[in-house]
């Protein structure tokens, strides 16, 4: 696993997960492209469900635009469907009949880059649905339609579930957006890449070099002498995730601070096998960094 925030380069700020007129959206393409552009993002993949919107089929104007689609292979332990968004095919995506995740998985990450599952809290996926789970990169960590529409945006319980037995996933932050309700511009990933094209993207995101947010920049994290430091935008907070029973710590443990928290050094332990940073904002929101592994 690589630091982002040690990596030649740039973060370029993107979506991964995005709903049009194409299928159940209230947006046309071209429109999100637009809405998305104007708001200063780098990157943005169209995912509609089970149809593929070709990125030479519209107007990027300076926004990279990957190819992706939400599929839906396979059942959960509660009976319902898995969501998983594939990013990178060059023809649509059928997915075959089955109610194996896996077997679905295995059929959709041969015809794609790389591919993630979407909402978990939202959909009721247990860690035992994904455990041993081979194909896919990472998990939706945060789904902001999720959160505004129904309030179980985030899914970190999930992730730290997996991490805590030695699965290696990253986690992502999205929108989701299907404008029936004001639900895009609040989740994205910060990218570490030299430069814009799709392909040094695809290949960052694959790599793990970036970090998921809903509001809070993540600017440094930097491992030293048993201890981590964080820098970051205004903060009320800074936790260090360890998913092992009990570990952990954050900058709350002295107290409430007068001023915004922008620095903070934390202990880690070398006990702590993987750990990951998430960084609270004052307004709440958060930012993920991805599992640092220490073997």
């Amino acid at each position: 696993m690589i630091n982002p925030f040690k990596l030649p380069g740039r973060f370029l700020r993107g979506n991964l997960h995005l709903h049009t007129t194409v299928s159940d959206g209230d947006l046309a393409p071209q429109q999100a492209v637009d809405l998305y552009r104007e708001h200063g993002y780098d990157f943005l993949a169209i995912t509609d469900h089970g149809r593929l919107v070709p990125p030479s089929s519209l107007r990027a104007e300076g926004i990279t635009l990957l190819p992706g689609m939400e599929l839906h292979p396979g059942q959960g332990e509660l009976g319902q469907a898995h969501h998983v968004v594939a990013i990178g095919m060059e023809t649509p995506i059928e997915v075959p009949q089955t109610q194996s995740l896996q077997t679905g998985l295995a059929h959709i990450v041969s015809r794609c880059r790389f591919a993630f599952i979407a909402h978990p809290y939202w959909t009721s996926v247990t860690y035992r649905d994904l455990l041993g789970m081979g194909g896919h990169i990472g998990i939706e960590v945060f789904n902001y339609t999720c959160e505004v529409g129904i309030g179980r945006g985030t899914s970190d319980e999930t992730w730290d579930a997996l991490l805590a037995r030695g699965e290696r996933c990253l986690g992502f932050a999205v929108d989701d957006a299907h404008m029936h309700y004001p639900d895009a511009l609040g989740g994205w990933i910060m990218l570490k890449s030299a430069n814009t094209e799709a392909e040094s993207i695809i290949s960052a995101i694959m790599s793990g070099a970036f970090y998921a947010s809903s509001g809070p920049s993540i600017e440094d994290v930097t491992f030293h002498d048993g201890h981590v430091t964080v820098r970051c935008s205004p903060c009320q907070s800074v936790h260090v995730i360890c998913p092992q029973p009990g570990a952990g710590t954050n900058s709350r443990r002295s107290g409430p601070t007068a001023t915004p928290i922008t620095e903070v050094t934390l202990p880690v332990s070398e006990k702590w096998t993987t750990v990951r940073i998430e960084c609270v904002d004052l307004q709440g929101r958060r930012a993920w960094s991805n599992p640092f592994w220490f073997d």
